[in-house]
């Protein structure tokens, strides 16, 4: 018997007769499982769904780490590595060493041999720039010398504030501890320390989140609007506050959350300070003849600020060790001191809460040359 090979058509009634014949075998199959079977089955279903929303938050985390390991390098690559900063320490460069980020050097000296590459700030302290150093950002003492080599290069600007205490009489050869001179002591040592720490905080400040400083420096030069809404919150401060205390104890559930109290005013504390160096920062800027949205060296607005803003504070102070037909001058001077930091620290305070409450103010681009 010879047989022929099948027509296409023979071919394609024969494929769609063994599927349709297949159906019902498979249906049949599935109709015996037993219950324990469909239920092993609807939890391995469970278990592969469970392990498909695992692997997509994984990758989700994953995706979310790259983002931030992109925008660090891309923060890094800006320049902003961060800052030398010292302490009461001197600090040296050598001949042979570059520095890429700002050097701040805070109640010592700083000797510069080397290449800079960024800002040189020296507060309190004598700075001296030997015949090899490059300094490629700008210099600024401020209380202290600089000594600059002629064969020095610096490509930024050279600023410098030197303090010079008045020559007054301290009494006239009166014993120094007598009729009370242990008071203006007391005093001064008293706003040293104050002012000390709040300096310390706002560098800190101005280093670590110099993107928020600058937007509340933008918003602190709206004066006016920032020191009205800063008084407005210091006169709401004390009510506000013992309506919440108040609050809390009467309610049963809210007695645990007075222990996040203090926590909450360290805080505002915190950003109260940060306000504070952000009015410094924009008075520095303009000191400088720039602007605190285009400045170049936040850490040199900030110092040449806080200088301004506490000078007569301090020059009070000094006066008070004189004799005593300057006492009139002494209280004006302290007067006017107290009314100045006063109006800084109710701007800052503005200024912080602006950016909660209020459209902040569109930003220019920031400068290529920025030193934060």
């Amino acid at each position: 018997m010879t047989l022929r090979p099948c027509s296409g058509r023979a071919r394609l009634i024969l494929a769609v007769a063994i599927v349709l014949s297949a159906v019902p075998a498979f249906a049949q199959a599935e109709a015996e499982w037993t219950p324990e079977e469909r239920r092993e089955q609807t939890r391995q279903e469970r278990r592969e769904e469970a392990q498909r929303q695992r692997e997509e938050v994984r990758e989700q985390r994953e995706e979310r780490r790259e983002e931030r390991r992109e925008r660090w390098e891309r923060w890094r690559r800006e320049g902003r590595d961060g800052v030398h900063l010292r302490m009461l320490r001197d600090y040296y460069l050598s001949a042979d060493a570059t520095a890429s980020e700002p050097i701040v050097v805070l109640g010592a000296d700083a000797t510069i041999d080397g290449r800079a590459d960024n800002d040189v700030v020296v507060i309190g302290g004598t700075l001296r720039l030997g015949p090899r150093a490059v300094v490629s950002g700008d210099v600024v003492t401020v209380g202290g010398d600089a000594v600059i080599d002629p064969a020095a290069t610096v490509r930024g600007k050279i600023d410098t504030a030197v303090v010079v205490w008045p020559n007054l009489d301290f009494g006239f050869g009166w014993p120094m501890w007598g009729w009370g001179e242990w008071w203006p002591f007391a005093a001064v040592s008293a706003t040293v320390l104050r002012l000390s720490l709040v300096l310390i905080i706002s560098l800190l400040l101005t280093v670590v989140t110099p993107a928020w400083i600058r937007s509340m420096g933008v918003r602190a030069s709206s004066a006016l609007s920032s020191g009205i809404l800063g008084a407005i919150a210091e006169l709401l401060f004390v009510p506000v506050l013992l309506a919440v205390v108040i609050g809390l104890t009467i309610s049963i559930v809210g007695i645990p959350l007075l222990g996040a109290i203090p926590f909450a005013l360290a805080i505002g504390a915190l950003a109260w300070t940060g306000g504070f160096a952000a009015v410094a920062v924009c008075l520095g800027a303009r000191l400088r003849g720039s602007s605190v949205a285009t400045s170049s060296s936040l850490v040199a607005d900030l110092l040449i600020g806080f200088v301004a803003i506490t000078a007569l504070t301090m020059i009070a102070h000094v006066i008070s060790f004189g004799p005593g037909w300057l006492t009139p001058f002494g209280w004006m001077s302290r007067a006017g001191g107290i009314a100045v930091e006063y109006v800084a620290w109710t701007i800052g305070l503005g200024a912080v809460l602006s950016g909660r409450f209020v459209r902040s103010p569109s930003m220019p681009p920031m400068p290529a040359t920025s030193t934060f």
